[in-house]
């Protein structure tokens, strides 16, 4: 019996002719040259990912950039909802650098007065609410790691 998340053959439709209106979630990738550079477009912006160069992103590489993203967006939500002042927050992921994803370390450093294990329970929450995070497999091993800073560190970075 196939599970519901099996994957299926890819099905071969005939070419879209008709321009398709952007929305949100909706990318655009196209390849034009026989290098591994892909060009995408989405909502007005675009960005390059290159497999070979210095040209873009690798595709895994941007994949871990929009899940820093999508857990500092889930981490301010989380406090904006629960009325908790946050100072600037920055990731740091990596993942093992070659062949198919097998494990992600995601360093999250947060400026924060709030008790550490208040901190813990956000972070646990924004780490739920996370969209990307949520398409990660079992089989991929995550690894996040919290770490919190006094409110004014990474402004005095920035004057230095």
């Amino acid at each position: 019996m196939a599970s519901e998340h099996e994957s299926q053959p890819p099905r071969v439709d005939a070419a879209i002719d008709e321009p398709v209106a952007p929305r949100k979630r909706d990318v655009k990738v196209t390849s034009a040259t026989s290098s591994l550079l892909a060009e995408v477009e989405a909502r007005g912006h675009s960005w390059t990912l290159d497999a070979d160069s210095a040209a873009g992103a690798d595709p895994v590489t941007a994949f871990l950039g929009a899940l820093g993203g999508c857990l500092l967006m889930s981490l301010r939500i989380a406090a904006r909802v629960r009325g908790i002042d946050l100072g600037a927050a920055a990731v740091r992921a990596r993942a093992n650098e070659k062949g198919h994803l097998k494990e992600i370390k995601v360093m999250l450093e947060v400026e924060s007065a709030l008790a550490s294990d208040r901190l813990a329970r956000l972070v646990e929450v924004a780490e739920r609410g996370c969209h990307i995070r949520a398409m990660l497999s079992d089989d991929i091993a995550f690894d996040l790691s919290v770490t919190q800073t006094a409110r004014n560190r990474f402004s005095e970075e920035g004057n230095s």
